[in-house]
């Protein structure tokens, strides 16, 4: 609560900001019913801003002197500690990177199988789901389905071949203790290294419980190999992981850039190599810590030691991570101590030559250009969604108390409201389209397209038995599943025709196989229309019946309009002809036919081998005088 009262506050703003209520303040106030006798927080210049924040750092920087050395060498130790504590989070996000995956895709494959949508007694099914898994995940070596009835379903990979088989388990011993600790675990547990006899190398691997309609039916292995861990964690991008590790326990190596190079480090009888047998000096002095050195106190909250290997020292920075073992990994860097203490001694050195005011001012200087750099950057990174018509992430924003800066954020928050009103009538796909190929995608010109039409059956009777908010909310929730599967395939939705849709392929980008979209997207029509009628049968409400007529050939595509009112469209016999292709639909359905899609044996040329249909016949389409062949696509 202030405990400065209204008219004092007015009195004090008056006699320090004269002249600051602007014109446009007051009418803004205005118009938004706000009486004028409310007072509100002036908006600052940012020049008045610099001239005050700059003159009280002048101000104060003889009292600030003597503090200058404490505070700058509390701040630069806090810098210091920062960027140890990044050094080791990115190495440990880095390694989670590289191993979460495999366990996030096993979790996927057994909700596969969980939900029913797997079965892995279907042997040909499961092993092309564990080829499409295996590519998903470059790291994983192999993915296995182990199943209770002893047999192995494996995919695995020999190069950039993947390679699938079958294995009889019978004679691997062990395999109860596994069933029953997966199956008392119920969910993915990172267990005991695994020696590859193909790979000639120990394995990382997770196991996890598959259960199929509400019975345990086996174990899902997913492997990485040591040595692409190794490399993951040694090819940093920026290079900035130059003496990571990993260790297993205390003393043997798990990942390094030289398991990357070396696979003989690698031994059966012995998983992994010793700190000591891998040829790096300073890894094997890890646990060899300067008593001269000791810890580096500045590294932050990770375990530090410093080392002198050579007579040079470095610093060990590391970490225990849980949950891929029976036992911690310690994940870490070394680099030399030189490197990371830098920057102290050039504070020291700094303090020492009298440079403190310097440092309070840069230290004045970077808080005013937070100050007023912080909105500046939120309006930035704002507008750069607008400028991609990612509306979803453009979000208003909250006013500043910079005068310029408020007024240009209350302009966005103005735009963005606008922009959500466009957006509502404009297909915002289609404009990011043509905002990527320029003025010269909305000329008019002739493409090869494929035109969708759909049509729901006996709409006119289903509707009377609706009020108005009820037809309108039907057509609305009917839209949207039709229109998800059309910009699923990266179709352009012309217009909304009463009960019918329109889109069309081809354009405003080129795309070969127009043809072969538009009878995917109609396929998944008529899947979606299947799906939701099973909902309505069980709500007691009627099934929904559709009619697809698609056509291929070449159109007009471009604006077409007035200059108050364009339309990106297409126009040419195409369009009626796939209008018309729908209407011999009627002929074709049946009683028990949820939705018919026709096609014309253009379509069927254009599209290829992808799409099987069957032919109906020849039909003299209405307004043609030359017969057309039509075929019925399969839904399967």
């Amino acid at each position: 609560m202030s405990i400065v009262g209204p008219k004092l506050r007015r009195v004090l703003a008056g006699k320090l900001f004269p002249g600051a209520r602007s014109a446009g303040a007051a009418k803004a106030r205005s118009n938004s019913g706000e009486e004028a006798s409310s007072w509100h927080p002036r908006r600052v210049s940012i020049r008045a801003a610099l001239a005050v924040t700059f003159g009280v750092i002048i101000a104060v920087t003889a009292a600030a002197l003597i503090l200058a050395l404490e505070s700058g060498r509390q701040n630069t130790f806090a810098l210091v500690r920062d960027r140890s504590e990044r050094i080791i989070d990115t190495i440990v996000e880095r390694t989670r990177l590289h191993l979460d995956p495999a366990r996030d895709q096993s979790e996927f494959l057994a909700r596969l199988v969980r939900d029913g949508d797997l079965d892995p007694q279907d042997e040909a099914a499961s092993l092309n789901q564990l080829r499409v898994a295996l590519a998903g995940v470059p790291q994983v070596a192999a993915l296995a389905v182990i199943r209770t009835d002893l047999k192995q379903l494996r995919a695995e990979r020999h190069g950039d071949d993947v390679v699938l088989r079958k294995i009889d388990m019978r004679t691997v011993p062990g395999l109860d203790e596994a069933f029953e600790m997966a199956r008392s675990a119920g969910h993915p547990v990172w267990e005991e290294l695994l020696w590859s006899e193909r790979l000639n190398q120990p394995l990382v691997n997770v196991r996890t419980p598959l259960w199929h309609e509400g019975s345990f039916v086996g174990i899902l292995l997913t492997a990485v190999t040591v040595s692409e861990l190794s490399r993951f964690l040694a090819e940093s991008p920026t290079g900035s992981d130059v003496g990571a590790f990993i260790l297993h326990g205390r003393n043997h190596v798990l990942a390094h850039a030289a398991l990357a190079h070396k696979p003989q480090l690698l031994k059966r009888d012995k998983l992994l190599p010793e700190v000591t047998e891998i040829g790096d000096p300073v890894l094997a002095s890890i646990w060899s810590p300067d008593p001269d050195l000791g810890a580096a106190a500045f590294v932050g909250s990770s375990k530090s030691h410093v080392v002198t290997v050579d007579r040079v020292p470095y610093v060990f920075i590391y970490r225990d991570i849980t949950g891929y073992s029976d036992q911690p990994w310690v994940v870490g860097r070394y680099l030399p101590l030189d490197e990371i203490g830098s920057e102290v001694r050039r504070l020291e050195h700094a303090a020492w030559l009298g440079l403190g005011a310097v440092l309070v001012a840069v230290a004045g200087a970077w808080l005013v250009g937070y100050v007023i750099g912080k909105p500046i950057l939120r309006l930035a990174g704002a507008t750069s969604a607008i400028r991609t018509l990612d509306l979803t992430s453009a979000r208003p924003l909250a006013g500043s108390h910079l005068r310029e800066l408020d007024e240009a954020i209350r302009a966005y928050n103005a735009l963005i409201a606008t922009l959500h009103w466009f957006e509502t009538y404009v297909p915002r796909r289609l404009v990011k389209q043509l905002m990527a190929q320029g003025e010269q995608a909305s000329a008019l010109v002739e493409r090869e397209v494929t035109v969708l039409f759909t049509d729901i059956v006996d709409f006119t009777s289903f509707a009377e038995r609706l009020s108005a908010s009820d037809a309108a909310m039907f057509l609305n929730d009917h839209f949207q599943q039709l229109a998800a599967c059309v910009e699923a395939e990266g179709g352009t939705i012309d217009k909304y025709i009463g009960d019918s849709l329109m889109a069309f392929w081809g354009a405003p980008e080129m795309q070969p196989d127009h043809s072969a979209r538009a009878c995917r997207a109609a396929i998944a029509i008529a899947a979606a229309i299947d799906g939701d009628n099973r909902r309505r049968r069980g709500l007691g409400l009627p099934p929904v019946r559709i009619r697809i007529g698609i056509h291929a050939g070449p159109a007009m595509v471009g604006n077409i309009g007035a200059p108050g009112r364009i339309n990106y469209t297409l126009v040419g016999d195409i369009v009626n002809t796939a209008q018309r292709i729908e209407d011999v639909a009627k002929k074709c359905m049946t009683d028990e036919d949820e939705a018919v899609i026709l096609v014309s044996d253009a379509v069927l040329r254009s599209a290829g081998p992808e799409c099987s249909a069957q032919p109906v016949g020849e039909h003299i389409l209405r307004g043609r005088h030359e017969a057309t062949n039509v075929f019925r696509l399969e839904a399967s």
